[in-house]
């Protein structure tokens, strides 16, 4: 394991209760993406010190929260607890602004003539998506939290339409918090994008970094953390063909195209071996884990065995 709860050194962001009255509220235990039930424990703790089991699937490299929310659950986390935690100090105006300076307009510089109408699913404030009417298109925002959509709407975005199909379809860092990223991408292909569509997914890829460094990516709202190769099987396994990339978080993809078995499985064995491989390199004693060790070693006395007892031994 990399991380564990009970370990004091491990660095984080800030120390708070995520989800208070926890225990009220009911978790379950999930198969992988890839429908695969086999993994390795990664941690135990998120990056704020609550207590959260990481594992990394052994087929195809993803790492989930298992146990994790039932529907019920999630329902209740982000509609009464999700918001006060991350955004009860931002504005609407604040949140547009955030987002904007981290706009995928110049993403879409080349692109610009394959596409009129955008539609920002679960986009918050609208703010990655607002400069796309500078350029003449059409952003229509998918969004449940009503004080932010209504001020993307008051500066020229429009609601989400469920009788249009939309060119483009942006998909900012939402995914990793699906319960199901599968059957909720799919029925978002389904429902919002056009026949040979394009569709903009962003959401973190851990294996961008070493594996010492993935705590930093361990929130309790987060249920899914991708590598780029179990990322791209799970969307070929919905239709969708990888055109364009940024080298970060960012994935460009044409949907409708052919669901192709050997690819996905490729992406799969790729993702899981390299998972694999950054986990054991992290555990591999080295010299300076070595003499740490040693340095706090303790001699243990010979007398640990259990007491027997008359109602547990002959």
């Amino acid at each position: 394991m990399l991380f564990d709860i009970n370990n004091t050194n491990y660095k984080f962001r800030e120390e708070f209760n995520e989800f208070p009255d926890i225990e009220k509220h009911t978790f379950e235990f999930t198969k992988c993406i890839c429908g695969s039930s086999e993994s390795i424990v990664v941690s135990t703790v998120s990056r704020h010190r609550n207590f959260l089991p990481i594992v990394a699937c052994t087929r195809c490299g993803t790492l989930r929260a298992n146990p994790y929310f039932t529907r019920e659950t999630a329902a209740y986390y982000y509609g009464q607890v999700y918001g006060d935690v991350k955004r009860s100090d931002k504005t609407p105006a604040q949140l547009f602004n955030d987002q904007n300076d981290r706009t995928i307009v110049p993403f879409f510089k080349d692109l610009m003539p394959e596409f009129d109408s955008v539609l920002d699913f679960g986009g918050g404030a609208g703010g990655r998506t607002a400069g796309f009417l500078a350029e003449g298109k059409v952003v229509s925002l998918h969004e449940v939290e009503g004080n932010y959509s209504q001020f993307a709407y008051d500066n020229g975005i429009l609601p989400y339409d469920n009788a249009i199909k939309y060119d483009l379809v942006v998909v900012s860092h939402v995914i990793e918090h699906m319960i199901d990223p599968f059957a909720e991408m799919k029925t978002i292909i389904q429902d919002c994008c056009k026949p040979d569509g394009l569709l903009y997914v962003a959401t973190p890829i851990i294996d961008r970094q070493r594996a010492r460094q993935w705590l930093q990516h361990f929130h309790i709202a987060h249920k899914y953390y991708f590598t780029h190769d179990s990322f791209i099987g799970l969307m070929a396994g919905l239709g969708c063909e990888l055109i364009k990339h940024n080298n970060n978080d960012g994935f460009l993809f044409k949907v409708g195209r052919k669901v192709d078995r050997n690819l996905i499985e490729k992406h799969f064995n790729d993702s899981s071996r390299k998972v694999q491989e950054a986990v054991e390199k992290e555990l591999r004693p080295t010299k300076s884990k070595i003499m740490q060790l040693l340095r706090f070693w303790r001699p243990q006395p010979h007398n640990q065995a259990a007491p027997r007892t008359p109602e547990l031994s002959p």
